[in-house]
């Protein structure tokens, strides 16, 4: 992906002097089966969410833009861009929203009605029309569980719909065929677009294992594919494998076997095949994070009290001398 002209069109939305704005919910359990309504804000409310959305957008252009790479963490100055293309929920979402003649919403009628999914703003015309979306959340759309009171001259009445919350932080942005956000998790979790992560853990997998026998290697290779924490972890792996190119040649069966041995408490098992010890993949729900865990090198051990830990993130020390 060109990341210039994905900055060039976000700054440009930023800069539209268009008074232009639509407000939406999004209501359903899940993106794929949400339904979008049209809301109307009170005129200086709107007047600020423009504002919100132009100068949030203008904020992401000066970070630096990266395209979408499941093996990366960002930091403050980052932003990640996607084709929205590949995220096909939001794609389908976001093409409805701009399609225009959206209902209003019902508002609720009553505790069976949907939850609020997300809230959306899209502002400007033509090129520069920038949508922000802020998904369910703290401080977002609260269903309430208990009962929620609002005083009118002296008497309180309880409020049985749904609360929203308007916010200036957006989750994420589309812009063209573009789009926009800064955590890696918000595309595979809440946006529904898992195909990267997957055929990253698999990838990952072939290659931290290429010189490593496991008995069950297929399971294994499902597994990271399909759970989201073990996708996490192997896009971990991927990351120590990128900065030290060292590490997988480090990974061979006789040393993986050596160490489970080793360190018994960890609960690894070992299977013979073809007269060989190897390891061997358990599938069970308790015991399938174990060598994924193993891969990643999750054990520590203190020089200051001799115990030893598992642990879910390192950084590494390099001594000096």
């Amino acid at each position: 992906m060109t990341l210039e002209p994905a900055r060039q069109a976000l700054e440009a939305a930023a800069a539209a002097q268009s008074a232009s704005l639509e407000n939406f919910v999004l209501r359903g359990r899940t993106l794929a089966d949400a339904t979008a309504w049209r809301i109307d804000l009170e005129q200086d409310l709107a007047q600020q969410v423009g504002d919100d959305v132009r100068g949030g957008a203008g904020a992401l252009a000066d970070k630096q833009l990266l395209p979408y790479d499941p093996a990366y963490q960002t930091n403050s100055s980052q932003v990640l861009v996607e084709e929205l293309a590949g995220v096909p929920e939001l794609a389908a979402v976001d093409a409805r929203l701009r399609g225009g003649d959206l209902p209003p919403d019902p508002v609720g009628d009553g505790p069976e009605s949907d939850p609020v999914l997300a809230m959306v703003h899209v502002v400007g015309d033509g090129a520069t029309r920038l949508a922000a979306y802020r998904f369910k959340g703290p401080g977002i759309a609260v269903r309430q569980r208990g009962i929620a009171l609002l005083p009118r001259a002296g008497v309180y009445r309880r409020v049985r719909d749904d609360l929203l919350f308007y916010d200036d932080r957006f989750d994420a942005y589309t812009l063209g065929e573009s789009v926009y956000f800064t955590t890696v998790s918000l595309i595979q979790t809440k946006l529904a677009a898992d195909d990267k992560a997957r055929r990253l853990a698999r990838q990952t997998l072939r290659e931290v294992t290429r010189d490593v026998r496991i008995d069950g290697y297929e399971l294994l290779a499902q597994a990271v594919a399909d759970d989201p924490t073990l996708r996490a972890k192997m896009a971990s792996v991927a990351r120590m494998v990128r900065d030290d190119p060292e590490y997988a040649a480090k990974l061979t069966t006789q040393a993986l076997v050596d160490f489970v041995q080793a360190h018994p408490q960890y609960d690894i098992p070992v299977a013979t095949v073809d007269g060989r010890e190897v390891l061997r993949f358990d599938p069970a729900p308790r015991h399938r994070h174990q060598i994924p865990r193993l891969l990643a090198d999750d054990y520590l051990h203190s020089l200051l009290t001799d115990r030893s830990y598992e642990a879910g993130s390192k950084s590494r020390v390099r001594f000096k001398g």
